[in-house]
């Protein structure tokens, strides 16, 4: 532990939080609603990228849980859940309705969480090609996510995967890793500001925001920000 860096893990979080709340508004309620008033194309713009932060994070701390879990089906379990919870609200915000068409986060997350279970127990067989079927792992649960058309799809699948075999690799190759991967595609290179925050991570967990508080407040602001894009509409 650095005690020179300065990011925590809460710290870190609250910036995954609240740059995924902005990034809604734009996604939620901006383009739904009011992308063709004056200006509000580039406000969006600017939301969308302040918003491109968040993804990444979440994935990295989701490596960080790997490796601290006591119990990492649990830990799916919890992803599980939540994700069943936020399906309705995430639906209605970004579908406007019930759809199965495109699923949320939390199942990006899920078979991310899968896919280092299952390559950890490959890494511990010390296989030597064991790389190999990692990577075919990876490419078996990102067609999942292609098939479940997950929000980030394989694409997210794929991060979380880079991000996992590099853990035990110095912070700033692993970041490196990620802040190339964030190259290969166009919307999402905003995201490589991320990685400078990762970075500075210095591994301290204080536990002061509860992982259910955590969890819960995806759905949570999903449903109000229907409710508010809901209220401006019938107000307009």
């Amino acid at each position: 532990m650095n005690e020179k860096k300065i990011i925590s893990a809460d710290l870190l979080k609250w910036i995954a939080l609240i740059t995924m709340f902005i990034d809604h508004i734009g996604a939620g309620i901006i383009e739904k609603r009011y992308l063709s008033l004056p200006d509000m194309f580039t406000v969006d713009m600017v939301i969308r990228n302040i918003g491109r932060l968040a993804f990444p994070i979440y994935c990295f701390l989701l490596v960080e849980g790997y490796k601290y879990s006591r119990n990492r089906w649990k830990y799916c379990l919890n992803l599980f859940v939540f994700a069943l919870l936020s399906e309705i609200p995430f639906d209605f915000l970004f579908r406007e309705a019930l759809t199965t068409d495109y699923q949320n986060v939390y199942f990006t997350l899920l078979i991310g969480m899968l896919v280092m279970i299952v390559s950890g127990m490959i890494e511990e067989k010390q296989w030597k090609f064991g790389i190999l079927l990692e990577i075919l792992v990876c490419a078996a649960f990102g067609y999942l996510a292609e098939l479940m058309r997950t929000d980030y799809n394989s694409w997210g699948v794929i991060l979380i995967f880079l991000l996992f075999i590099s853990r035990n690799r110095p912070r700033w190759f692993m970041c490196l890793i990620g802040a190339l991967f964030m190259l290969t595609s166009k919307s999402e290179i905003a995201g490589i500001v991320s990685f400078v925050l990762i970075l500075f991570y210095n591994g301290k967990r204080s536990g002061k925001i509860n992982k259910y508080v955590f969890y819960s407040l995806y759905p949570i602001h999903l449903a109000l920000y229907c409710g508010i894009r809901y209220l401006l509409t019938i107000m307009a």
